[in-house]
């Protein structure tokens, strides 16, 4: 057990938990995503869904909702740990910053990854708890909480909806970064599938990210309503 708290301690182990809870949260997002798509189907499957989630047995539900407090948790705590470590590192900043090889997305990692955590406090706050911009309770011709009227509402603020478009995109360019040095991380480097993995890998993380978009978007146009 030693060893593993050793690793745990160190840069290395700090990133392979950066990795392995990067994986587990975006694979929680495409869920997320794939869910709130239903809103293209209309107001009857998407309170269908919602209550199905509401009805997951008590246990399950609150095993994924610790599950995601953990890897949050772990993943924001390992990024804090290896920032900090590089700042004190090289605790004299550089008299000229040239950045020949690092892309725009990994030199802002940090800053992207603190925006996104903002907007998620956020987001849990409108939809969740119910606490900002609320609406107010909406219930469907099934008793049922209207979720979808509720969506609906909130992106017919232009205020809103663009907050959530920008944060999107910050999101998009975290990923980008994260899912393409992901294998890199975790020591599965392979010169014949390197370019693979650099260029697919970040158009995943695009593809479900101007997906979230998508909605307000469509809200806004009046394309859903």
């Amino acid at each position: 057990m030693a060893w593993i708290v050793r690793l745990l301690k160190s840069s290395l182990g700090a990133k392979y938990v950066m990795a392995i809870t990067g994986i587990g949260l975006y694979l929680f997002l495409v869920g997320h995503v794939a869910g709130n798509l239903l809103l293209y189907f209309g107001q009857d499957a998407m309170n269908a869904y919602a209550l199905g989630l509401r009805h997951l047995p008590y246990g399950l539900l609150w095993i994924a909702r610790i599950g995601l407090v953990i890897f949050f948790g772990s993943h924001i705590t390992a990024a804090t740990y290896l920032t900090l470590g590089n700042q004190a590192a090289r605790p004299v900043a550089y008299q000229s910053k040239r950045f020949m090889k690092a892309s725009f997305a990994s030199r802002t990692m940090p800053m992207s990854g603190f925006i996104v955590f903002l907007f998620l406090l956020y987001h849990l706050a409108h939809y969740t708890w119910r606490v900002v911009a609320f609406t107010g309770e909406r219930v469907d011709s099934l008793g049922r909480d209207d979720v979808y009227s509720m969506v609906v509402a909130g992106f017919q603020q232009p205020l809103i909806s663009g907050l959530y478009i920008v944060a999107m995109l910050v999101l998009g360019v975290h990923l980008h970064h994260g899912l393409s040095s992901l294998f890199q991380t975790l020591g599965l480097n392979n010169a014949r599938y390197n370019t693979f993995f650099r260029r697919v890998f970040p158009l995943l993380g695009w593809v479900v990210v101007l997906a979230a978009a998508s909605i307000p978007l469509s809200v806004m146009s009046g394309c859903i309503r």
